[in-house]
């Protein structure tokens, strides 16, 4: 095929077309029709979602001030009583920060419902919370319509609470809650469906475990009916007959590869989530569900760990960049308003996207293609006029080459692309190189797998100078139809180095980059600059480290334990035992099954007050400890189990009830997740 060249003159382009000579000039100015749709397409309402990229998560409840992740619907409902609840101050932050709408946890698995319902006695009515008068609901949602936001609800299917759980009477109050929430709030624009089902649980007074068939005990298929009554176009998360799909995990990323098409009839494992399908019969494109800290809900904890820019930042391109949505959570404070540390490092955040994203250096570029559909519909300029709704494809070639030259030379780390979704996702496969000065292609720097594409894909490259940039499909189920590339040159930013004790009881500090200048401080001492191995306090030391590169520093703080040379444990090999204690996570000890009781000795006799797992953090990771038992010379000191590991395998504390002086420490794993034969462990600190 010849190359076509657009510019500003598509009669000539038309001209140079090889097919010319079997159309007539009006055929020619006509064009050709639209390429058929590959697979399935997203609805109108799917594509104003896509539209959407990233919006909120608020969890705010009783977990609030029982200091929990998942309750177990035994607190009472006076427990909630936030002083100072301010929904406007969210919806403000959330406004600043970018967001588009704000999804509400209106009940979560504890069954305390954030409404006042009629449906069950557990809610807001029975709090101290404005007297009983109070209807969170309602106020969030007319924060959004104050400010301009969208509002969606989540309202978890299971119920530890109530006594009619796994019973056939709950499925009536389940669907009724449906009912008060999507007839009394506005127009909804979301709906969530959590997965987490069944378990141990209050259950009315009944403490027990409870299990049922989530495909067919919830009856999603009634329960979506009652949520499109009044909102038509919502989109619908979990259940049997979703719109969207959750990604896989809870820590923020979405997979390189990533389809929007989706067949959870076909689905072998969850993880595919992270994925797709590539046969998909079904429009689900990804929803990346993560917390701007650890955990969902507020803990005072975790104050020190909120994510930084650049941590946000590296999730935006994992979400975002990979063809997903974006939905970002914010624990909400027994006050009732988003901490100011969340406020400050979420608008910072959205500062610096708006900044990378400016200026487009392809606005205006020489766009030159091999194979270019006739008409004007289909013209190579649309691919950098600055819309996703004009695009630029083939007559017949699956694999051509798109050549964009800039008016001068431009240093640039980001290219963006977009394909017209409308009919279809199709590239598989393109890459990406830039112009040398001597003329040659270059193939840009990047660890990006260079696969689909979708609705939106960022690829980030190691910074390059040119003036020309050059992409190849090499791979697409049909004819390409591309809707935007665009490039861009965004800020450096720094994150946090990564920091861990060694055996000698030293700090050791890795920064991301050797021109970053590195500094330490213990405790709430000075901060000192860092060029080595620096000896600290062997037990129980807080340290800060920081990361600074002149126009950016961030910084995090680790808690240490025990010193690994002050504890033992019973047939550790010494490489392990280092691994076990050095505060990194990635340093991983895997026991077996039968290896399931854990023997500690301190040195002496001490005080321990609580203690720190934390799960493997390789991706992917598998064989989580789930349910534990800790003995202090023989005496059960902590039991339960570590809720949601699964899906967010993050850090987590257990606080004993009270301290205890002891030598000998005693882990039993009760249970193993998934029920594998061995389980690892990443950390594990005595605090």
């Amino acid at each position: 095929m010849k190359k076509l060249v657009l510019a500003t003159l598509p009669l000539l382009c038309l001209g140079a077309v090889s097919f010319a000579q079997a159309q007539d000039a009006s055929q020619m100015k006509g064009g050709m029709p639209e390429p058929k749709a590959v697979g399935a397409v997203p609805t109108e309402a799917q594509m104003a979602w896509h539209h959407l990229e990233t919006y909120a998560f608020v969890h705010f409840g009783l977990n609030t001030f029982n200091d929990l992740e998942w309750g177990y619907g035994n607190t009472p409902a006076s427990t909630f009583n936030p002083k100072k609840l301010d929904t406007d101050q969210w919806v403000r932050t959330l406004k600043a920060a970018g967001m588009k709408a704000v999804i509400l946890t209106a009940k979560h698995h504890d069954g305390f419902c954030l409404w006042p319902t009629k449906t069950v006695d557990y809610s807001v009515k029975n709090s101290p919370w404005l007297g009983g008068k109070g209807d969170l609901v309602k106020s969030l949602s007319e924060s959004c319509r104050k400010y301009g936001l969208k509002f969606g609800l989540y309202l978890s299917p299971w119920d530890r609470h109530n006594a009619e759980y796994a019973r056939e009477g709950y499925q009536k109050i389940f669907h009724d809650q449906i009912r008060e929430l999507t007839s009394n709030y506005g127009e909804l624009f979301e709906y969530w469906f959590d997965g987490a089902n069944g378990g141990t649980g209050w259950y009315g007074g009944a403490d027990e475990a409870r299990s049922i068939n989530p495909k067919e005990y919830y009856m999603y298929e009634e329960a979506s009916e009652i949520l499109r009554k009044n909102n038509p176009n919502i989109m619908i998360f979990g259940g049997t007959v979703p719109t969207i799909r959750w990604i896989g995990n809870e820590q923020g990323w979405a997979g390189e590869t990533n389809w929007s098409t989706y067949s959870y009839n076909e689905e072998k494992h969850h993880r595919e989530n992270i994925w797709g399908h590539r046969e998909g019969k079904e429009w689900l494109p990804g929803e990346v569900d993560v917390s701007i800290r650890p955990g969902w809900f507020y803990h005072h904890r975790e104050d020190h760990q909120v994510r930084s820019v650049a941590n946000l930042t590296n999730i935006y391109y994992q979400s975002v960049g990979r063809n997903a949505n974006l939905l970002l959570n914010f624990p909400v404070n027994l006050d009732g308003v988003i901490p100011r540390q969340d406020s400050i490092n979420i608008v910072r955040w959205h500062e610096h996207i708006v900044k990378s994203f400016k200026n487009n250096l392809l606005k205006g570029a020489r766009v030159e293609a091999e194979d270019t559909r006739l008409g004007d519909k289909f013209l190579p300029a649309h691919l950098v006029d600055g819309k996703d709704n004009t695009y630029w494809a083939t007559m017949e070639s699956k694999t051509p080459s798109i050549v964009f030259t800039l008016g001068k030379k431009e240093k640039l780390n980001n290219i963006l692309l977009q394909e017209y979704i409308r009919l279809g996702q199709r590239v598989e496969g393109f890459t990406l190189e830039s112009r040398a000065a001597d003329g040659s292609w270059q193939a840009v720097d990047t660890r990006d797998s260079l696969t689909t594409i979708g609705y939106k894909r960022i690829i980030r490259i190691s910074p390059v100078e040119t003036d020309a940039i050059r992409l190849k499909i090499t791979k697409s189920k049909d004819v390409p139809c591309l809707a935007e590339v665009a490039a861009y040159l965004a800020p450096e930013l720094v994150d946090a180095p990564e920091a861990y004790r060694n055996e000698a009881d030293q700090l050791i500090i890795r920064g991301a980059s050797p021109r970053h200048k590195l500094s330490y401080r213990i405790g709430k001492g000075k901060w000192q600059s860092y060029t080595g191995p620096v000896q600290i306090p062997s037990d129980h030391v807080t340290v800060s480290v920081m990361a600074d590169s002149g126009t950016d520093k961030a910084e995090k703080t680790i808690r240490f334990g025990y010193s690994a040379k002050n504890i033992q444990v019973d047939s550790l090999p010494a490489a392990q035992h280092k691994a076990l204690f050095d505060g990194n996570g990635y340093t991983t000890v895997r026991f077996k099954k039968a290896e399931s009781v854990l023997n500690f000795n301190l040195s002496k006799p001490s005080l321990v007050s609580s203690f720190v797992y934390t799960p493997t953090q390789h991706r992917d990771a598998q064989g989580h400890i789930q349910k534990y038992r800790l003995y202090a010379d023989n005496q059960l000191v902590a039991e339960g189990e570590f809720q949601n590991i699964k899906a967010n395998p993050i850090p987590v504390e257990v606080r004993l009830k009270k301290p205890v002086r002891t030598q000998k420490l005693r882990l039993e794993v009760v249970r193993v997740l998934d029920d594998k034969d061995f389980f690892e462990i990443g950390d594990i600190a005595f605090m």
